[in-house]
Protein backbone atom coordinates (compact mmCIF):
# COMPACT_ATOMS: atom_id res chain seq x y z
CA UNK A 1 0.00 0.00 0.00
CA UNK A 2 1.29 3.46 -0.76
CA UNK A 3 1.36 6.30 1.75
CA UNK A 4 -1.65 7.93 0.04
CA UNK A 5 -3.73 4.74 0.10
CA UNK A 6 -6.43 4.22 2.67
CA UNK A 7 -6.08 1.46 5.23
CA UNK A 8 -8.80 -1.06 5.90
CA UNK A 9 -10.37 -1.80 9.27
CA UNK A 10 -12.82 -4.40 10.47
CA UNK A 11 -15.44 -2.93 12.78
CA UNK A 12 -17.02 -5.60 14.98
CA UNK A 13 -20.18 -4.63 16.82
CA UNK A 14 -20.76 -6.31 20.15
CA UNK A 15 -23.56 -6.16 22.65
CA UNK A 16 -22.82 -4.54 26.00
CA UNK A 17 -24.71 -5.02 29.25
CA UNK A 18 -23.93 -1.39 30.18
CA UNK A 19 -25.06 0.02 26.83
CA UNK A 20 -27.97 2.39 26.48
CA UNK A 21 -31.26 0.86 25.32
CA UNK A 22 -31.73 0.62 21.55
CA UNK A 23 -33.99 3.35 20.23
CA UNK A 24 -35.58 3.36 16.78
CA UNK A 25 -35.40 7.17 16.66
CA UNK A 26 -31.77 7.44 17.80
CA UNK A 27 -30.29 4.33 16.23
CA UNK A 28 -31.34 4.45 12.57
CA UNK A 29 -28.40 2.92 10.71
CA UNK A 30 -29.43 4.42 7.35
CA UNK A 31 -27.68 7.76 7.98
CA UNK A 32 -24.43 6.05 9.02
CA UNK A 33 -24.50 3.77 5.97
CA UNK A 34 -25.29 6.68 3.61
CA UNK A 35 -22.39 8.73 5.02
CA UNK A 36 -19.99 5.80 4.69
CA UNK A 37 -21.05 5.07 1.13
CA UNK A 38 -20.87 8.72 0.06
CA UNK A 39 -17.29 9.11 1.34
CA UNK A 40 -16.13 5.70 0.11
CA UNK A 41 -15.38 4.57 3.66
CA UNK A 42 -17.90 1.73 3.77
CA UNK A 43 -16.89 -1.34 1.79
CA UNK A 44 -19.34 -3.95 3.09
CA UNK A 45 -21.16 -4.86 6.27
CA UNK A 46 -23.83 -7.14 7.66
CA UNK A 47 -25.69 -8.04 10.81
CA UNK A 48 -25.04 -11.48 12.30
CA UNK A 49 -27.50 -14.09 13.53
CA UNK A 50 -27.80 -14.96 17.21
CA UNK A 51 -25.61 -16.97 19.53
CA UNK A 52 -27.47 -20.23 18.96
CA UNK A 53 -26.15 -20.36 15.38
CA UNK A 54 -22.50 -19.77 16.36
CA UNK A 55 -19.80 -22.44 16.60
CA UNK A 56 -16.26 -22.42 17.96
CA UNK A 57 -13.87 -24.47 15.82
CA UNK A 58 -10.41 -25.61 16.87
CA UNK A 59 -7.92 -28.08 15.44
CA UNK A 60 -5.31 -29.66 17.70
CA UNK A 61 -3.03 -32.52 16.65
CA UNK A 62 -5.19 -33.06 13.57
CA UNK A 63 -8.37 -33.41 15.64
CA UNK A 64 -11.20 -30.96 14.89
CA UNK A 65 -13.35 -29.89 17.81
CA UNK A 66 -16.60 -27.99 17.26
CA UNK A 67 -18.55 -26.59 20.17
CA UNK A 68 -21.61 -24.43 20.50
CA UNK A 69 -20.88 -20.83 21.31
CA UNK A 70 -20.67 -18.73 23.26
CA UNK A 71 -19.32 -19.94 26.55
CA UNK A 72 -20.57 -18.74 29.93
CA UNK A 73 -17.63 -16.33 30.36
CA UNK A 74 -18.43 -14.63 27.07
CA UNK A 75 -20.60 -11.71 28.24
CA UNK A 76 -20.78 -9.82 24.95
CA UNK A 77 -22.06 -11.07 21.61
CA UNK A 78 -21.03 -10.09 18.08
CA UNK A 79 -23.96 -8.37 16.43
CA UNK A 80 -22.45 -7.45 13.07
CA UNK A 81 -19.48 -6.10 11.17
CA UNK A 82 -18.36 -3.57 8.61
CA UNK A 83 -15.23 -3.45 6.52
CA UNK A 84 -14.19 0.16 6.05
CA UNK A 85 -11.51 2.33 4.47
CA UNK A 86 -9.90 4.99 6.66
CA UNK A 87 -6.77 7.12 6.56
CA UNK A 88 -5.53 5.76 9.89
CA UNK A 89 -6.63 4.17 13.15
CA UNK A 90 -7.89 7.48 14.57
CA UNK A 91 -10.09 8.02 11.51
CA UNK A 92 -11.42 4.44 11.78
CA UNK A 93 -12.23 4.98 15.47
CA UNK A 94 -14.07 8.19 14.58
CA UNK A 95 -16.12 6.37 11.93
CA UNK A 96 -16.90 3.60 14.40
CA UNK A 97 -17.92 6.09 17.08
CA UNK A 98 -20.67 7.44 14.82
CA UNK A 99 -22.22 3.97 14.36
CA UNK A 100 -25.42 3.57 16.42
CA UNK A 101 -23.96 0.38 17.90
CA UNK A 102 -21.39 2.45 19.76
CA UNK A 103 -24.23 3.86 21.88
CA UNK A 104 -26.09 0.68 22.76
CA UNK A 105 -23.13 -1.70 22.42
CA UNK A 106 -19.44 -1.43 21.64
CA UNK A 107 -17.39 -1.19 18.47
CA UNK A 108 -14.14 -3.11 18.18
CA UNK A 109 -11.85 -1.49 15.57
CA UNK A 110 -9.35 -3.94 14.09
CA UNK A 111 -6.73 -2.91 11.51
CA UNK A 112 -6.31 -5.41 8.68
CA UNK A 113 -2.74 -6.57 8.16
CA UNK A 114 -3.20 -6.54 4.39
CA UNK A 115 -5.95 -4.75 2.51
CA UNK A 116 -8.68 -6.90 1.05
CA UNK A 117 -8.19 -6.64 -2.66
CA UNK A 118 -11.21 -6.13 -4.83
CA UNK A 119 -12.52 -9.47 -5.97
CA UNK A 120 -15.49 -10.77 -7.89
CA UNK A 121 -17.44 -12.00 -4.85
CA UNK A 122 -16.97 -8.77 -2.91
CA UNK A 123 -17.87 -6.65 -5.93
CA UNK A 124 -20.96 -8.78 -6.64
CA UNK A 125 -22.10 -8.42 -3.02
CA UNK A 126 -21.65 -4.66 -3.09
CA UNK A 127 -23.54 -4.43 -6.41
CA UNK A 128 -26.38 -6.60 -5.09
CA UNK A 129 -26.73 -4.49 -1.94
CA UNK A 130 -26.70 -1.29 -3.97
CA UNK A 131 -29.45 -2.63 -6.23
CA UNK A 132 -31.68 -3.36 -3.23
CA UNK A 133 -31.18 0.11 -1.71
Amino acid sequence: MTDTALNQYLLLYVTAPDGEPWSEADDDIADWVAAGESTGALIIGERLTGKSDARMVAKRSGQVTVSDGPFAEFKEWFAGFDLINAADLDAAVEIGSRHPGARYGKVLVLPLMDAVQSNEMLEATVRARSAVA
